[in-house]
Parts: C-alpha cells; sequence; structure tokens
C-alpha cells in the first residue's frame, strides 16, 4: 500500500464531507478506499480517524468504534508512560489551580493590563496535559508531548495581538495540539504529516468561519496564520490542499 497516497486520499475525502456538512455515508467512505483492500480492523480504524476530525459517519456506532481504537491505543501505552502520565496527574493534583473563569481573568489582566505571564502558562498547564493525553502512543514519550505543548503556548502567547481572553483561549489550544502534533509527525516521519495536515485543514476552515463573524468579512491570510500560530506559507499550504480536495470532488460530480 502506498501510505502516503491513502493518506492523501484521506485528506481529500475530509475536505468532501466538511462540504456536505461534515457528515459522510459509511458505505461511500468504504466504497471510496475499496481499492486498498482493507481488513475489518483497518476498516474500524479508517472510521475512527474520520470521527477524530470532526466527521460524522453515517451508518455505524461512532462512540464504540471510537472507543474499541482508544482502548487499543491504552493498551499500547507501555508501563513507563503510564506512570510517566500518573505522575504529572499527581503534581497536578497537588497545584493550587485556578478554575476556569479566574483563568480567563489571568488571561484577561496579561493581555489588558500586562499582568502575570508566568500566571497564564501555569494555569493551561491542565489544558496541555489533556492534549498530549490525546496523543500518547502516537511515537512520542508523554514529557517529551508536555514540553513541546509547553512550546505552543509560549508560541502563542509571543504572536497572539488581540484582548479578548476567549479568543487566546481558543487561539492557545490550537497551537498547544499543533506543536505537539508537529513533533510527532517529525518522530514517525512523512507518513504522519498527511494526518497533521488533514487536521490542520479542519482548524482552517473553524477558524476561517469564527473570525468571518468576528471580523464582519473573510479573514485574510495573514489573520489566519496569526490565529493558528501558523506562518503564511503553511496557511497558503493547507489553503491549497483544500482547493485540490473541492476540485475532486466537482470532478466526480460530473462523472456521475
Amino acid at each position: 500500500m502506498d501510505k502516503n497516497l491513502f493518506l492523501k486520499n484521506m485528506e481529500e475525502m475530509i475536505q468532501i464531507a466538511k462540504t456536505n456538512g461534515n457528515q459522510i455515508d459509511h458505505k461511500e467512505l468504504l466504497d471510496y478506499f475499496s481499492d486498498y483492500e482493507l481488513n475489518e480492523e483497518a476498516k474500524k480504524l479508517l472510521i475512527a480517524s474520520f470521527v477524530e476530525a470532526g466527521i460524522r459517519v453515517l451508518g455505524v456506532d461512532e462512540a464504540q468504534i471510537v472507543a474499541e481504537e482508544e482502548a487499543k491505543e491504552k493498551a499500547d501505552i507501555s508501563e513507563e508512560e503510564q506512570g510517566a502520565i500518573r505522575f504529572y496527574e499527581e503534581e497536578l493534583e497537588q497545584m493550587d489551580l485556578p478554575g476556569e473563569e479566574e483563568q480567563k481573568e489571568l488571561i484577561h489582566a496579561w493581555l489588558v493590563e500586562k499582568g502575570d505571564g508566568e500566571a497564564v502558562i501555569e494555569s493551561f498547564l491542565p489544558q496541555i496535559l489533556e492534549i498530549a493525553r490525546t496523543h500518547t502512543g502516537k511515537g512520542v514519550l508523554f514529557g517529551d508531548l508536555v514540553q513541546e505543548g509547553n512550546i505552543g503556548l509560549l508560541e502563542a502567547m509571543a504572536i497572539y495581538q488581540g484582548k479578548d481572553a476567549e479568543g487566546f483561549l481558543a487561539h492557545a489550544k490550537s497551537a498547544v495540539e499543533d506543536s505537539i502534533l508537529d513533533a510527532i509527525a517529525m518522530q514517525r516521519g512523512s507518513d504522519s504529516v498527511g494526518e497533521a495536515m488533514a487536521i490542520k485543514a479542519n482548524r482552517l476552515d473553524d477558524a476561517s468561519t469564527f473570525l468571518s463573524k468576528e471580523l464582519g468579512r473573510e479573514p485574510k491570510i495573514e489573520e489566519l496564520a496569526k490565529y493558528l500560530s501558523m506562518t503564511e506559507e503553511e496557511v497558503k499550504e493547507v489553503m491549497k490542499i483544500s482547493l485540490d480536495a473541492l476540485s475532486v470532488m466537482e470532478a466526480d460530480i460530473k462523472q456521475s
């Protein structure tokens, strides 16, 4: 199997599903990948990947499939990794961290009044751990995922120019996950690049929708880049993939 082609096909189908209300029929999905002769386990993994990308797969029990895949990932985590996760969780329990509203107040104070940036960083530790936990078992140690998440947060803080705490929260969480995904892609090589790119395409679409409402117009590339903590070149690359997928969909419609 050509894995790069398979991942490219996944990206295309995710974009096609997004143009159809973020949903796709499971038979249509499996028919599209029929040439790969996937076994039952591979089919479940494929469906779970689409569900995790925010696509509703019609005609299957999504919750059960995702739960099965999560159970497998958890089983693949070594005792050492599980110990690292427990260590961070225990450290978290001993810290006097702010609640959701207090965190927003800290962020607001930092954005508007040049408040305590260290307090903001510390308040994000639960979110970083939660995001890192969802990506365990993918080739990068949990502690390294946490460090990458911290780097993403620092980059988000350095680049964000708004004054809205809610906006910064969304911006920072996206930056944290992007940083973690980039680390996984680097570790696993080109096979993970397509997966990371598909997720970035979803985030780009969400960011475009959010900023359009906030600005009352279509956002510029530089505005999307700042919001997502991506370079303008990265945004253009993700846009190109989305346009390529749309072209595939239009070609399929003309042929049908």
